[in-house]
């Protein structure tokens, strides 16, 4: 991790050290995650996110406060505290309101003015184009930004149209440095069998879990397990007798965000713990025996912040590998002007 450090610290240097010398030239082309090419005719002076992982990666480049406006991304607030107060509120994360996009790219003398970007899912670019089309000068462009195959091509794109590219490059080189260090650890283990579960448990007959393909059963299999979900399916709902007949030897439960940046206390940890040890059948389970049922917080496992849960997940898979992820967590949230809340509890039971 001193290695990585000094790395990010180096190149975020020498990019401050260049500075305006190796500006981008506007106008800058690209292609976006809806395989569109899109030109941007003049630096971006003003942001509009459509979802929390565009807010994200703006903030790991350097850029949020660019960030005019943005939808309700309330539950992640605790990444945003210096900024998010003065953002415009544009709509939740289905429903969006161009108009007050719109407005939010007029200069004073209510003209829509050149620099204004609006970041959306690939998914969302068509209706989001054709809705902004009457507004000319503002610029569209499709990024997931929480897919990690994608992940580190999309940040590139960011960084190209930020002028920001030494700061993605620093991001990329983390990420692919903190995935070989995983590798490596976990690279001649056996391979635990994982069961992973997302939200509340509810129905026992309908628990949310992940299937091949997805980026969570990629996370399994880097962390150096193999996922007991065999379906051919990003989110299935499966029976909690699917999950007993897969004998897991490792759980993970995945909870809802809990708007703040992790649990003060680990009350609702142990809640979780207890619920699922509680499960019919479950003492049966080999994760149960051996007191291997883990939450973690949910903002690491997903997005720009995934590669801290993939070094968490590697070291409850496998203790014995010889990581730390808490140093981890610290170096994402420095990318991010965030100090690493000592008091407050990511992972329970402690690894």
């Amino acid at each position: 991790m001193k290695k990585i450090s000094f790395f990010l610290l180096l190149t975020l240097g020498v990019s401050l050290a260049l500075g305006a010398s190796n500006a981008v030239d506007y106008p800058v082309t690209v292609t976006d995650s809806a395989k569109k090419s899109v030109a941007i005719d003049s630096p971006v002076e003003k942001i509009v996110v459509l979802n929390s992982d565009a807010a994200d990666a703006v903030s790991i480049l350097g850029d949020a406060e660019k960030i005019a406006g943005s939808v309700d991304i309330s539950y992640k607030a605790h990444y945003f505290t210096e900024f998010s107060d003065d953002w415009e509120m544009v709509g939740t994360w289905k429903e969006f309101n161009y108009e007050k996009i719109a407005d939010l790219a007029r200069d004073e003398s209510g003209e829509i003015a050149p620099g204004m970007l609006v970041i959306c899912y690939a998914s969302k670019a068509g209706e989001v184009e054709e809705n902004l089309a009457p507004f000319e000068l503002i610029d569209v462009l499709a990024l997931d930004l929480y897919n990690s195959e994608t992940l580190v091509e999309e940040m590139t794109t960011l960084g190209t149209v930020l002028d920001r590219e030494a700061e993605a490059e620093s991001y990329n080189d983390w990420v692919g440095e903190t995935k070989a260090e995983v590798s490596l650890a976990v690279a001649d283990l056996e391979r635990p069998k994982v069961y992973v579960e997302g939200g509340t448990a509810s129905d026992l007959g309908a628990l949310w879990t992940y299937g091949q393909g997805s980026a969570l059963d990629e996370m399994i299999t880097l962390a150096g397990g193999e996922n007991i979900i065999d379906v051919d399916e990003a989110n299935p709902k499966v029976e909690w007798e699917t999950v007993l007949a897969g004998m897991p030897e490792v759980i993970i439960k995945v909870p809802a965000s809990i708007n703040q940046l992790g649990w003060s206390n680990t009350t609702e940890m142990e809640a979780f713990v207890t619920e699922i040890q509680s499960r019919p059948g479950a003492d049966t389970v080999p994760a149960v025996e051996n007191g291997k049922v883990y939450v973690i917080f949910r903002d690491i496992t997903l997005g720009t912040g995934a590669v801290v849960g993939l070094t968490y997940w590697a070291e409850m898979i496998h203790p014995e590998a010889e990581l730390d992820p808490v140093g981890v967590y610290q170096e994402y949230l420095g990318m991010r002007g965030l100090e690493y809340p000592e008091e407050n509890f990511f992972v329970y039971p402690a690894i």
